[in-house]
């Protein structure tokens, strides 16, 4: 599956979907800027995968039928062999690229939103120190919170709502791992302690969010 998604139009459709609800293979072409037919084919394959479906309609016109997503979400998390993790690789970067792209729609079109959206925007990034034992719980804590408000389950939205997107990456920096010897971690709780709070390089660019730095 993960290699059948490792394509942009096809995430993007996907995206599209789950982001505003059934739409017709006109709608989701106009949306990713491909041809109606070159998305119908992305929406096959979609559905040939079980992550979309036609929608339940009065016409009998194919082309005018909705789809829909049979998903809330895509699970990019690790997992599987090596050629699971090339292919994970792939659908991450097309995903987030997806996503990045509608930040910079969101940055072109601030200027003309309501204060009261430009005022709740969450633009934060954070440098942070941590196991990875306390990474894997920050991303569940995050998930409950946004859990309850995801567009395709919510049933209980109130007037004035709008689809927002919450994109979440906790990732460990590459270049400043720091590995604790296995002895370390049960013989001596101050190896541990004195490896684990290590100080970050004087070189790391961080960029701290502080609480006016939100848009």
């Amino acid at each position: 599956m993960l290699t059948a998604l490792a394509v942009p139009s096809r995430l993007a459709i996907l995206s599209h979907l789950l982001a505003v609800g059934a739409q017709t293979a006109t709608a989701c072409a106009e949306v990713v800027g491909i041809s109606a037919s070159n998305c119908s084919w992305h929406l096959r394959e979609l559905a040939r995968l079980g992550l979309v479906e036609r929608a339940e309609d009065d016409t009998r016109d194919g082309r005018r039928r909705p789809w829909r997503a049979t998903i809330t979400g895509i699970d990019l998390d690790a997992g599987g062999g090596p050629a699971d993790d090339l292919a994970r690789a792939a659908v991450r970067s097309a995903w987030f690229a997806d996503t990045d792209a509608r930040f910079d729609d969101y940055l072109r079109h601030e200027a003309d939103l309501d204060a009261s959206w430009r005022e709740a925007a969450v633009i934060s990034d954070y440098a942070v120190l941590l196991t990875a034992e306390e990474l894997a719980d920050v991303g569940r804590r995050i998930d409950a919170i946004v859990r309850p408000y995801i567009r395709a389950t919510r049933g209980d939205a109130p007037t004035g709502s709008s689809v927002a997107s919450i994109s979440v990456r906790g990732i460990v920096d590459p270049r400043f791992v720091v590995t604790v010897p296995d002895d370390a971690a049960h013989t001596d709780g101050n190896s541990v302690e004195a490896a684990s709070s290590a100080p970050v390089p004087a070189d790391l660019p961080i960029t701290a969010a502080r609480d006016g730095d939100r848009a």
